[in-house]
């Protein structure tokens, strides 16, 4: 189905309340994390502090580090905001030194997605605090953070970009294979899905070449009630199958014609955008009209 097809959903709950951009909250049944009493989880930060109830007055009894696995054992309790960002708490369940364990622990410490490749280095991805807005015209973002870990969950590389989450709805991860660019073993793809009108898909790769994660070229895609869409694609070199030192960029954007119409018209317009890879890094490059 082609994007401009597509049907979105203006939803009156969003997943988010903004306050002054000073700090931002997900609600407690419904975020980004979406975990269900009963899933399992992975840490994210290097020590998450588990206590004996939920709340940040409450006894810490225990820590974990990255890479650890939670079971969930509650559903939501009442939150809080740490590091600018408001999440619940939940029960969990644990094994450490051989020893059933249980507490309880904030959503925030959690890894959004976590992959793991075939020499089992594990992939996570997750927030590290959320940035207010300064005083010029630069948007609030979360800062996210891609961790590669060892067999023996230490870290072994990790890489940051800005996210500026505006309502979306799921979060999600898919390792890729290094799609044909030299030096490159493996693509994580990190997808911040949307379902709402006017907010957008964001889609994020960061490469490993063995030695360090790289941020690749971002895409995303929007749409709104039928009055416009823009729909970016990415090709990597194992699918445009052409010098396989460049990623393609292909963006497609349409406005509709006649609001009274009952099926749109768009008005569409197409252009490209181009990345030298050199093994190290991309640069973008100035196409000639």
């Amino acid at each position: 189905m082609s994007f401009k097809n597509f049907t979105c959903v203006c939803l009156s709950l969003l997943p988010l309340l903004l306050k002054a951009q000073d700090s931002i909250s997900f609600d407690d049944d419904f975020n980004l994390w979406n975990i269900q009493k009963g899933q399992t989880a992975t840490i994210f930060v290097e020590k998450a502090y588990i206590r004996s109830a939920p709340g940040l007055s409450s006894k810490l009894v225990d820590s974990l580090t990255h890479g650890s696995t939670v079971t969930i054992t509650s559903d939501p309790f009442k939150g809080a905001t740490i590091k600018n960002f408001y999440t619940p708490w939940h029960q969990i369940s644990y094994t450490k030194n051989g020893q059933p364990k249980q507490g309880f622990i904030w959503l925030g410490l959690l890894a959004l997605s976590k992959q793991v490749d075939k020499e089992g280095l594990l992939y996570l991805f997750g927030f590290d605090r959320f940035i207010k807005q300064g005083n010029g015209e630069e948007r609030a973002y979360f800062l996210t953070t891609v961790k590669l870990l060892n067999t023996q969950d230490s870290l072994i590389a990790n890489q940051s970009y800005t996210f500026p989450f505006t309502g979306q709805l799921s979060a999600q991860g898919k390792l890729l294979s290094g799609m044909g660019l030299n030096t490159v073993k493996q693509i994580l793809r990190m997808e911040f899905l949307s379902g709402a009108c006017g907010v957008p898909s964001e889609y994020y790769y960061v490469a490993w070449t063995g030695q360090k994660l790289i941020n690749l070229p971002s895409r995303y895609a929007v749409t709104d009630a039928g009055a416009f869409y823009h729909d970016e694609k990415i090709l990597f070199p194992s699918e445009h199958k052409k010098n396989n030192q460049l990623i393609y960029k292909y963006i497609e954007e349409g406005e509709v014609k006649d609001d009274g119409a009952e099926t749109p018209n768009y008005r569409i317009s197409t252009r490209e955008e181009h990345f030298q890879w050199d093994g190290i890094k991309f640069t973008k490059l100035s196409l000639s009209k």
